[in-house]
């Protein structure tokens, strides 16, 4: 079975050519967001020694902005003989790290004394020298709080030749909540809740204010102490991405950059008033990891996946079909989904009316995250639901054209589905059914609408995240 798992009904209406072309681009670039094979190359045992990174995947810092940070890393790979190291430890959180775990216990199988996992619900419980828990996301809720707890307590047993594997990805954030001490879940909740889910904030806008309220996400290095700390990473973004934040001179610290996010956000007013005292306080031991914290310990990150996996296996799956395939924006994040989709329904009717800026038959992909302002009392939609749904009005009855998106990870948004599939016949289906497009777009219920119409993806979780992945088709002139 491949990546859909409702293939056959995605494939029994509209315009199935030009379906089965964009689900083909999709589930190739899906597929190669796989982190698995990329841990077992930058961790591998030879000749007695346990050998961490390589040329491929070399030491980095524990941030993720490297030029910041211009210390002298050790050359790939480091090398521990297996009768020398203490205890190894495995922990991790987030949608791809039970995947990369998985790796790492077949890497090292019994040489792993302890560890635990914090995975997203519904995920299946994989691993056999670690122990899972299964959490919630995008909201935390209690599980992600205790097996949070069970990941300190681990890595706080960690002594000086002692080797901790972390394993992350994103998702973390809410897989692994730990509020800051005088906040309750329920605090971290509705935070989250109102600044990422009702007003629409971006991730990076989000994660500036919830790395600030939590304590363990990014900190790792205060409790794994002298200890060796290799963090295996599946990022988010592609490479040397710049993070791009409202941020004005008068800001002078990340607390006052978390309240001027909230503020410009119009959520400062709305979040408990825990979480304000406790921004306003300004405390540094609850705030992001210090350079000084991991600098001269032997702590390291390895990004051993990332979003141009996904998107060069797309580009090369379009051009094996005898297309033009393009990468249009390898990372087009933090803009409203609809609006986005409206613009790329525009550029394929230039491209089918005009030939222009490419040659049909084409298909052009566009990485990153987009956002959803969907305030409070919405319907069940979410960023990718509404990128395509956005679109189909603009390309109603052209039946050249065929645009899906899909989340990484299986799932968008609040919702159990991946995304979904439109063409020129989709607002006409829609109204034949008796559904409003507009009205679907207006609550914020887009996946309401393509389930009804069979064409939302089901794909179950896919023990990844490296953003999404959108397909824009157009067909040659008949």
């Amino acid at each position: 079975m491949g990546i859909f798992r409702n293939r056959e009904q995605l494939l029994s209406h509209g315009n199935i050519e030009g379906r089965q072309i964009v689900l083909d681009i999709l589930e190739a670039g899906l597929a190669s967001g796989d982190p698995y094979e990329n841990v077992k190359k930058a961790l591998r045992i030879e000749n007695g020694k346990l050998l961490i990174g390589s040329d491929e995947f070399p030491l980095g810092p524990m941030t993720r902005c490297s030029a910041a940070y211009p210390r002298p890393f050790p050359p790939a790979p480091l090398a521990f003989d297996l009768d020398r190291i203490g205890h190894i430890y495995l922990v991790g959180g987030g949608k791809a790290a039970q995947r990369q775990a998985e790796a790492v216990e077949d890497i090292l199988g019994d040489l792993i004394c302890e560890g635990h996992v914090n995975a997203k619900k519904g995920d299946r419980v994989a691993l056999k020298r670690a122990t899972v828990t299964l959490a919630g996301h995008p909201n935390p809720d209690e599980d992600s709080v205790a097996g949070a707890r069970r990941i300190v307590e681990i890595e706080q047993k960690a002594q000086p030749g002692d080797i901790v594997i972390m394993s992350e990805s994103g998702g973390g954030t809410a897989l692994m909540t730990l509020p800051a001490p005088g906040l309750t879940l329920q605090d971290v909740q509705d935070t989250n809740r109102i600044l990422y889910l009702e007003h629409g904030a971006p991730m990076p806008v989000a994660n500036a204010v919830r790395f600030l309220i939590t304590t363990l996400r990014q900190k790792h290095s205060r409790f794994v102490g002298d200890a060796t700390l290799i963090m295996l990473s599946t990022d988010e973004r592609p490479p040397e991405t710049p993070e791009v934040l409202l941020k004005p001179r008068s800001v002078s610290d990340e607390y006052e950059h978390a309240i001027y996010l909230l503020k410009e956000y119009g959520c400062w007013d709305e979040i408990p008033e825990a979480v304000r005292q406790h921004l306003l306080r300004k405390d540094p031991a609850y705030g992001t990891l210090r350079q000084e914290e991991w600098y001269d310990k032997p702590h390291f990150r390895i990004r051993v996946m990332g979003p141009e996996y996904m998107l060069e296996a797309a580009e090369l799956r379009a051009r094996a079909l005898g297309l033009q395939g393009t990468v249009l924006a390898s990372s087009m994040s933090n803009l409203e989904a609809r609006v986005v989709g409206d613009a790329m329904g525009h550029i394929g009717n230039e491209v089918a009316r005009y030939g222009r800026p490419f040659q049909a038959p084409c298909a052009f992909m566009l990485g990153g995250e987009l956002v959803v302002n969907a305030g409070p009392g919405a319907g069940q939609g979410g960023r990718n639901s509404e990128f395509v749904v956005g679109a189909s009005l603009r390309i109603a009855g052209n039946r050249r054209i065929e645009i899906g998106a899909s989340d990484s990870d299986g799932s968008d948004g609040p919702t159990c589905y991946a995304g979904g599939i439109v063409d020129g016949y989709t607002v006409e289906r829609a109204t034949d059914a008796g559904l409003d497009v507009g009205e679907a777009l207006r609550a914020h219920d887009t996946c309401g609408l393509l389930c009804s119409l069979g064409d939302a993806f089901d794909t179950g979780i896919l023990k990844t995240n490296v953003q999404d992945l959108r397909v824009i088709y157009v067909g040659a002139e008949s």
